[in-house]
Parts: C-alpha cells; sequence; structure tokens
C-alpha cells in the first residue's frame, strides 16, 4: 500500500486529453528492429511523425527507448511498422512495429480526441502549474429518499435511497502572479512577455490559447501591451474548456471539461501576489494509462529473451518536460510579486456639474493603498439531465452575466487629495446614478500614468509588474473601519464603456526574469513538438 502525500502533488492544464483529433495514435508497441550505429539520447524519428528517444542500445542497436506523448504518431493501425525517416544522431535501420492504437475518443469513450499535450514548442497546450496549498476537487452526488408514512400501532418506517446524478465537479487552487520574459530558446518567441498563469487567463477570459483567434490573452514583445488580457473574446457562451490533472504521488485524477467560474486577485500588503481559481469540471476520473497523463511517458524495452517487449512508464523530468508540457515553475523562470510595492491610481473626471451639483470635481486622488481584492466572475452554469433510473452527469455549461469587482482598503487621512477627500468626494456626490473612476492598480511596482487618459502606455510602469487597468470604474461610499488607526474600505466595480462591450477592464503583465531552455531541454527537444 503507497499512500498519497499533498505537498509531493503536480497540476497540470491542458486544453487537450492526450487523444489525437485524427486518432490512431500508438499506444504501445510490441516489436523493435534494432538498426545499428545509434546512440543513447539519439532523437529517431519514424514515419515522419512517431519519434522516440534512445534509451539503451547494445553494440549501436536499439534495445530500450522512451516514447513521450508527443511523440505517438496519428493515422495508425495495428501492426503497422513505422521505419527511421530521420535521427539526431548517425543510426540507421531502425524500425518499431505499433501495437494497439487509440480511435478519435479516450480509451472509455467519454471524451473526443483534442489533440496530444505538447510542451516546449511554438504551439505548447499543456502546461505545470506550481499551485499553492490548500488546493482541492470533488464531486459529490444528488439522491432521492423515499420514505414509508404509515399511521397504526406498529407502523412502517423504512426508507431507501436512490443515486440521481452527479453534480458538477468543484475545483479550487490558488497561484502565485508570475510575470516573465522568453528567451532565445523558449516555447514562444524571443522577447515576449508572459505569465505563468497564461492558461488559465485564456480559459477566463477567452476560448482559445494564446495568439488564437478567440484568445483570452494575446503575447507580445511591446511594453505597451505586454502579455495582455481583456475581456473582449469572452462573450460566448462557452469558454475555453481544461482539462486538469492532479498528480499526487501515486495516483493521477484528471477533472474533465473544466471551466474556470472565477478567479480573485489579492493585494495583501505583507504577502506575495497571488490569485485564487475555481470552478467546475463534468467529472473526475483516475488516469490509469500513462498516454493519457502529462507527468509520464511510456517505455518500450525488449524482455531477457531479446524477443518481445516490456511496457513501463516513467515521470522523469527529462523525458516530459520539454515534450509533454512547459514548465515555468522554478524559482529562476518567472518573477515573484511583493505587495507591498503594489500603488494606486485613481482620477475622477468632472461628473454631473461637479460637486457644486452633487456630482464630481475632475480630481487626481493621492492614495496609498493597505490592502484589497479584485474578484472576476463568469457564472458558469452546468446542466444536467433528470432521467429516471439513471445517474445522469452534466452535459455541458453554458456562462451568465460577467462581474468585475473588488474592494480597497486604505487609512483615513486628511492630506490634499487623500482618502478622506475621496470618501467626502462620493458622500456628496448624491445626484450621481453612476459614477465614472479611471482606476488603476499596478501589483508590485510603482505606477506613473501620464497624458494618455485611459489608454496603457509602456512607461506606466516598468518589469516586473501587473497593471490591472479599470477606466470606467464605478465607487462605492467608503466605510468607516476603527482600529487601532481609523480606516476606510470601499468597494467598487469595473463596467465597459457601454452595455454591449465587454471592456471593463485589461490586465498587463510585464516580466524581468528571461526564461529559456538553454542547457536544460535543448533545442533539440523543442523542435520535436510538431
Amino acid at each position: 500500500m503507497a499512500l498519497n502525500l499533498s505537498r509531493n502533488t503536480k497540476v497540470f492544464v491542458s486544453s487537450v486529453n492526450g487523444v489525437h483529433t485524427a486518432g490512431g495514435c500508438a499506444v504501445a508497441f510490441d516489436t523493435i528492429t534494432g538498426g545499428s550505429g545509434h546512440a543513447v539520447g539519439d532523437i529517431i524519428t519514424c514515419n515522419d511523425q512517431v519519434k522516440v528517444i534512445v534509451k539503451a542500445v547494445n553494440s549501436g542497436a536499439v534495445t530500450e527507448v522512451y516514447v513521450p506523448n508527443n511523440f505517438r504518431g496519428h493515422a495508425l493501425s495495428d501492426n503497422d511498422d513505422c521505419t527511421q525517416s530521420a535521427t539526431t544522431g548517425s543510426g540507421t535501420g531502425f524500425v518499431i512495429k505499433a501495437a494497439g492504437v487509440t480511435s478519435t475518443t479516450t480509451t472509455d469513450n467519454s471524451r473526443a480526441g483534442l489533440g496530444l499535450f505538447k510542451g516546449n514548442g511554438a504551439d505548447a497546450n499543456t502546461f505545470r502549474i506550481g499551485v499553492l496549498d490548500g488546493y482541492s476537487f470533488s464531486q459529490g452526488s444528488e439522491s432521492t429518499d423515499v420514505q414509508i408514512n404509515e399511521a397504526g400501532a406498529t407502523p412502517n418506517r423504512g426508507s431507501k435511497r436512490f443515486n440521481d446524478s452527479l453534480p458538477p465537479a468543484e475545483w479550487s487552487f490558488g497561484t502565485y502572479v508570475r510575470p516573465f520574459k522568453h528567451g532565445a530558446a523558449s516555447y514562444r518567441a524571443d522577447g515576449t512577455y508572459d505569465c505563468v498563469e497564461n492558461i488559465l487567463w485564456a480559459a477566463l477570459a477567452g476560448t482559445a490559447l494564446s495568439d488564437a483567434t478567440g484568445n483570452g490573452i494575446a503575447t507580445s514583445t511591446s511594453t505597451t501591451t505586454g502579455a495582455l488580457i481583456d475581456f473582449l473574446q469572452s462573450d460566448a457562451h462557452e469558454l475555453l474548456k481544461l482539462n486538469l490533472f492532479f498528480a499526487l504521488e501515486n495516483t493521477t485524477y484528471r477533472l474533465n471539461e473544466a471551466q474556470i467560474g472565477s478567479a480573485e486577485i489579492d493585494f495583501s500588503i505583507d504577502g506575495i501576489a497571488q490569485i485564487t481559481w475555481s470552478g467546475n469540471a463534468t467529472t473526475i476520473d483516475q488516469v490509469d494509462e500513462a498516454w493519457d497523463d502529462p507527468s509520464k511517458y511510456k517505455i518500450e524495452a525488449y524482455d531477457a529473451d531479446g524477443a518481445s517487449l516490456v511496457h513501463t512508464s516513467g515521470t522523469t523530468d527529462t523525458y516530459v518536460e520539454g515534450y509533454n508540457y512547459a514548465d515555468t515553475t522554478g524559482p529562476s523562470d518567472a518573477d515573484y510579486l511583493r505587495n507591498k510595492l503594489s500603488t494606486l491610481y485613481l482620477d475622477a473626471d468632472a461628473q454631473g456639474g461637479g460637486s457644486s451639483s452633487g456630482g464630481l470635481n475632475n480630481r487626481l486622488y493621492d492614495i496609498n493603498i493597505t490592502g484589497g481584492s479584485i474578484s472576476i466572475e463568469n457564472n458558469v452554469t452546468y446542466v444536467t439531465p433528470e432521467t429516471i433510473g439513471v445517474v445522469d452527469k452534466p452535459i455541458g455549461s453554458f456562462t451568465g452575466s460577467r462581474t468585475i469587482s473588488g474592494s480597497l482598503t486604505m487609512y483615513l487621512d486628511t492630506k490634499t487629495d487623500g482618502s478622506n477627500q475621496l470618501l467626502t468626494d462620493l458622500a456628496g456626490a448624491t445626484d450621481l446614478v453612476t459614477n465614472v473612476f479611471d482606476m488603476r492598480l499596478y501589483m508590485g511596482v510603482a505606477g506613473a500614468v501620464g497624458s494618455d487618459g485611459d489608454a496603457m502606455d509602456s512607461g506606466d510602469f516598468t518589469a516586473p509588474g501587473v497593471e490591472f487597468n479599470m477606466p470606467k470604474a464605478h465607487l462605492t461610499v467608503p466605510v468607516i473601519e476603527v482600529s487601532d488607526l481609523i480606516s476606510v474600505s470601499v468597494e467598487f466595480a469595473a463596467h465597459g464603456s457601454d452595455l454591449l462591450t465587454g471592456d471593463e477592464m485589461k490586465v498587463k503583465y510585464l516580466g524581468a526574469t528571461s526564461h529559456t531552455e538553454a542547457n536544460k531541454y535543448g533545442t533539440t527537444h523543442r523542435a520535436m513538438a510538431a
């Protein structure tokens, strides 16, 4: 018996489920023709699609190979010979035979093929996410109790319970806010600004991964845009669906068709900037097959008799990172942000005729925040049938109204255009149905806004840092909180330029740390991600 320690958990987030849309991915191989002249570490391409990494040789003949999930081909049939077509070495004559292939669905036919896991390549779709302690995932059941209710001296008092359905699975985990900059050997263009949590933002704010139609986050080498998240691509009934993999020490669980329902960005003054992500999924299952697990690869090796093959699997980073997923979780891969350095820009244009008419004067406030948060809600609803005699499962989901709101805390001071002035102005703006503030929160960095109005500019802040730009924020009257030092808290809600435009907020990441796979995976590994 083996137990699972939570601190050894790895979390992978992917837009695919490890099954090629064309089908015919090899799940095993049953013979090897070793060829000659090969060396350990050679990457051999067969039929221009199946790729293996040489694990062991005998006098130049291959006897064992690693097969990363990204390299198992497509459109294959059982017993197809996959013949060497290229190699990074000088060997020749290698052949490996496919034994068992996938269809266009997963092995249990519950999920359609969405593609193979791809790691550190230009079209990466699977990422290891460094999560914080306190992650959770679960799925309960809904049932009906049938009870007997009789009168009389000796009534029957029995009952029976029936399982009706499985409600949507629930999940939650926290991540640090980690911008970075791609290096020359990274999986996106050199000099491109990005963030470790890229795929999560893509699913929260759009229908596709970065740099694709419907993307929720776009990356750029420009400091004006950096890694930019806006919500113009999120006006859809279904946002990007994810597969979440919780690879425990001895067990891997998969959450299917997961949606990000909410994200909460924390500005706790003494902490490291972080985001709590939560949502739902249709089902949770245990991943038994290495091909379906981005944390694993297959090993095909000769038995001692030199005739048959042994099928095993492994998780050594060398043969999964760079192939099955992109990993930017290490301390040298991306920046951390300290909330103590965060700043607020708050500007009110003249509204409702100014204070003399019960409105707001044009004023730039000078306020130091002591904490706060931003909450983004997609209000996703899952749909589950109600069939008698069947344990129904969720069949899909759709988005509801999107809300972006939050709160800020600050000391109550009397400096010019400080927090007391904000309280006074809002308390006096009694005739304004909606007030409008240009609000910008700069996480982990000082911000400086010039004369650019509501637009983002390259000089707003320097890397590393993140800007949350809400050009039309509605603020409530601050609430006075009594403690050792009198403080106030103010709640806000971001809204678009009009009711039909989803430009409530833009988020810009600028990273300073350069991420690269040089001398880690090697450029030849990256080239194999096709």
